[in-house]
């Protein structure tokens, strides 16, 4: 396939538009007062989607230029992994991000060497993420984690309390996972379950493709520690379970090619309703955790060491829970239909495991071992106690339910980045005044300095668009803040004031902070260094008549019948 090939300042200058384009876009979501975006869904007749997160918008812009598009991505692959880390500022990333483009644009337009100017903004970037461990507000008062919380939902005063319930209920082990309501109202409930950090093997198990995830109600788990080869060893089960009218899991080592095509074609055709994932822990130790959930389940594992086998398991040696939730990275099971009293026996046996572990004389065993055993132990006794809380996201609509759902997640994660690290004040003031830690850099190249002077200007650029978003001259807030240097005086946008940002409960997460400043200097640097571009040519540029189109589409299609 022909590909078209763009180099040096074209390719940055075009990257820098779609960068602009998709900026543009998502920072009118910034703040408490940033309005919303429509987005007009890819299925013909089903509603937009109304949202004001900044990864949603961004994740659906697509842009008909390739060469700006590539600049595009580079964003959303910001907002993507600010979003996977930290669950909040994704938009704040993004503003960053853009602005720091634009900087070092103008910088090598200059003449500045990008080399230097990346490792200025590395050194900056190093600087202000100590900066922020170092000054910030730890702490595990209510109070603080629910102004975070009002803060990250866009001042939505009916979702703080019920996640700090929430979270209080499950504890720093447990999960809380949102759904759909069906109610006016938000709804809590508080179940039984545990998360394990292994994802689907293929996205086309997704039965919830906006939110990527698949979603069993009332399954049987099959828990297998060998590989699956042959997909009719699951076909038995299969039937079985399609006859009851409920779904499987399959929790197996790993499931071949030749098996897993077919298990897709028939899930995704409605055959049977079936995900299967690998099993938690490494090695040796996955043995050990299959029969942690074979215990939480109610089930049995089917384990190579008791001579078990796929054709010797029937629905009753199958566990079963409430429900399943699994993802790309994760699989969450709720209401598990485990005996309390073996949980329990089970939970104080690995506790004894452990206490001998601490018991330990200095010498006795490797220490390296020694932790590592004990931090195992620990990692399951957490798994078999955890608990989970489902928060169900009511509202007038579907519209507007999958709009507040999107900041009700954030608020949780907001929360839960700031029970990590602690918060500092929000509202663009928190990164605005960290800058006064970049004095301490002195550089006699003047690129070095010119990188660090990027990351300095990109600091003022979240308080002036969250000002912009609410009506007022973004010059006029920018002064007035910079009056004060006690580090949390700013503007409130909700109440129309200035003041302590602290007393109003306009926090930020450092991690989020942290996190998006990373990221958006990470991704820049790689635009600025960027001397060529390769991508493919357009297939209506070589085909003006597009009657052609199907005839060349025809033409390379590679055969199915190949080896």
């Amino acid at each position: 396939m022909a590909k078209q090939i763009v180099f040096n300042h074209n390719a940055r200058s075009r990257m820098m538009r779609g960068i602009n384009k998709l900026a543009q876009a998502v920072e009118v979501t910034l703040g408490a007062s940033g309005p919303s975006v429509v987005i007009q869904h890819r299925t013909d007749g089903v509603g937009p989607v109304v949202t004001r997160d900044g990864v949603t918008v961004a994740q659906a812009i697509t842009l008909p230029d390739i060469i700006e598009d590539v600049g595009a991505r580079m964003l959303r692959d910001v907002a993507g992994a600010v979003s996977r880390a930290a669950g909040d500022g994704t938009t704040t990333s993004i503003v960053l991000a853009r602005s720091l483009a634009r900087g070092c644009e103008k910088s090598m337009v200059a003449g500045a060497n990008p080399v230097d100017l990346k490792k200025g903004m590395e050194l900056a970037v190093e600087c202000l993420s100590n900066e922020m461990r170092r000054t910030a507000i730890r702490t595990q008062d209510r109070d603080i984690f629910r102004k975070v919380c009002r803060s990250a939902s866009k001042e939505d005063d009916s979702v703080a309390d019920l996640l700090i319930d929430a979270i209080e209920a499950v504890g720093n082990d447990g999960v809380v996972s949102f759904e759909l309501g069906y109610t006016h109202d938000d709804e809590l409930e508080i179940t039984d379950g545990s998360r394990f950090a292994q994802g689907y093997l293929s996205s086309y198990f997704n039965t919830d493709k906006e939110r990527n995830l698949a979603e069993l109600d009332q399954p049987y788990i099959l828990l297998y520690d060998r590989e699956v080869t042959d997909f009719m060893d699951l076909v038995p089960l299969l039937e079985n379970a399609q006859d009851q009218r409920r779904p499987l899991l399959v929790i197996a080592e790993n499931i071949t090619e030749e098996a897993l095509a077919p298990l897709l074609l028939n899930h995704v055709r409605g055959n049977f309703k079936v995900v299967a994932v690998k099993p938690p822990g490494f090695g040796d130790g996955r043995s050990e955790r299959l029969l942690d959930l074979a215990i939480m389940t109610g089930g049995r594992a089917c384990l190579e060491v008791q001579g078990d086998t796929l054709e010797k398991m029937t629905l009753a040696d199958l566990g079963q829970a409430q429900r399943v939730v699994v993802s790309a990275e994760s699989t969450l099971i709720i209401g598990c239909r485990g005996d309390a009293q073996r949980i329990e026996d089970r939970i104080a046996q690995l506790t004894l495991d452990a206490d001998r572990i601490r018991a330990r004389k200095p010498g006795e065993g490797s220490p390296t071992g020694n932790r590592h055993d004990l931090e195992n132990l620990e990692e399951r006794i957490a798994f078999l106690r955890s608990k989970t809380a489902v928060y169900r996201v009511g509202g007038l609509n579907d519209m507007t339910i999958k709009e507040r759902m999107v900041r009700v997640e954030n608020a949780y994660n907001s929360v839960r980045a700031a029970m990590d690290e602690g918060v500092m004040a929000g509202g663009g003031v928190g990164l605005l005044h960290i800058r006064r830690a970049l004095d301490r850099l002195r550089f006699d190249n003047a690129d070095l300095r010119r990188g660090v002077e990027i990351v300095e200007e990109a600091l003022y650029e979240p308080l002036r668009c969250i000002a912009h978003n609410a009506g007022m001259n973004p010059e006029s807030v920018l002064a007035k803040v910079l009056m004060h240097d006690d580090g949390v005086y700013g503007y409130d946008v909700a109440a129309r004031t200035y003041g302590s940002l602290l007393e109003a409960g306009i926090l930020d997460p450092v991690k989020v902070a942290r996190l998006a400043l990373q990221n958006a200097a990470g991704i820049v640097s790689t635009v600025m260094t960027t001397e060529a571009i390769v991508c493919q040519e357009p297939v209506l540029k070589r085909f003006p008549n597009t009657a052609q189109i199907a005839e060349w589409a025809a033409a390379t299609r590679e055969d199915p019948r190949a080896p």
